[in-house]
């Protein structure tokens, strides 16, 4: 795309360009010492963002606490970058953070004469934490500042929630307007992916081995106050999953992007939709529906299928675990045969029942 927003680390070669558009002032040499100087050390790094091949922020990022998981951003953009630039270039640091550096919190400080940053800041999420008393040196003496924070929780953008059920949790990852994984775990299991265990740590789902806590208390439960702070279609699949697994809901109104997978996963995973709820297919079933009931080739891919199924990045609502053995049998499932065991019983005994959903 042609407007988005590029981040790149800050190299020496860039002195003359950073003089030239207003991000660093001084002699080329000194801007060269002070780049070496942001990239020497291990407590930080210095990025630029530009956009169409135009550079339009210095972003200074520090840790000042890594074990804690907490970096602090310091923005400089040069004259011309409007509001809308500006925005743009937040939100992408903002993702670089969390979702590649794997960070907990961020903080910014804003002084309280910059009011353009200060609304962009609010607008992406954050919230003022602190006034920050004497914090910003001006030509006539000092100025208070504001002190902005996110937790990797409240990242508006792209999010995670978790959605209890019987035998343990469905982890949801999202956005605005997609959800692109679903994957179930045990209770007691521990994640592996830092940006969700940042986020169960935070919000108190771990139990003292480090793993996903039951909800005997129930506190995966989430209200429509919490709910209005997520992304809009990761709030939506959470109430849907929560009245699937109530046996109140039969289908899924979410939109589903698979973001990896080849050509042929996709066609398998897209292919899995058209097996009804309550009912169940065979490996053999969908390869057939990909040959257009051609046994013999059919047969040729049905080992692939199998294993695409296993790949399925979006359980449940993406119905692989409808997939079974030629003879009936509860094969292959990532998340354990037991989990697709119970999703099999759970949809064949409320699958004769009047739910409500299934009649819309």
């Amino acid at each position: 795309m042609a407007d988005k927003i590029v981040l790149r680390k800050l190299h020496i070669s860039d002195s003359s360009e950073l003089r030239r558009r207003g991000l660093m002032e001084g002699t080329i040499k000194l801007i060269e010492n002070d780049i070496r100087a942001l990239g020497s050390g291990s407590q930080g790094e210095a990025m630029l963002a530009s956009k169409d091949d135009v550079i339009y922020a210095l972003i200074k990022l520090f840790r000042p606490d890594r074990k804690n998981c907490r970096a602090h951003i310091d923005f400089v953009f040069t004259s011309d970058a409007n509001a809308d630039t500006q925005s743009g270039i937040v939100d992408e640091v903002l993702r670089y953070c969390f979702l590649e550096e794997y960070y907990h919190k961020v903080t910014v400080i804003c002084n309280h004469g910059n009011e353009g940053l200060e609304r962009i800041l609010m607008g992406a999420g954050f919230n003022q934490e602190a006034v920050l008393r004497d914090e910003v040196r001006l030509n006539t003496g000092f100025e208070d500042a504001g002190l902005f924070a996110m937790l990797s929780y409240e990242y508006p953008k792209y999010n995670i929630v978790f959605v209890p059920f019987e035998r343990g949790v469905a982890m949801v990852s999202g956005g605005e307007d997609y959800i692109d994984s679903v994957k179930l775990f045990h209770y007691g299991q521990q994640i592996e992916e830092p940006f969700a265990l940042n986020i169960a740590g935070s919000l108190g789902l771990l139990d003292a081995g480090g793993g996903l806590a039951r909800n005997d208390d129930g506190r995966y439960n989430l209200g429509s106050e919490q709910l209005q702070y997520l992304p809009d279609e990761l709030a939506k699949a959470y109430v849907e999953l929560r009245e699937y697994f109530d046996s109140n809901r039969a289908w899924f109104d979410i939109n589903v992007r698979f973001n990896q997978g080849t050509l042929f996963q996709k066609k398998v995973w897209n292919a899995l939709n058209s097996i009804p709820y309550g009912g169940t297919a065979s490996y053999e079933d969908i390869a057939l529906m990909l040959t257009d009931g051609q046994l013999a080739e059919a047969r040729k891919i049905t080992r692939a299928v199998g294993a695409a199924c296993s790949d399925n990045p979006v359980a449940v609502i993406v119905p692989c675990h409808r997939v079974i053995g030629k003879d009936g049998s509860i094969v292959g499932y990532s998340a354990g045969i037991d989990i697709k065991d119970y999703l099999l019983l759970h949809e064949s005994f409320t699958a004769v029942t009047p739910l409500i959903s299934k009649e819309v």
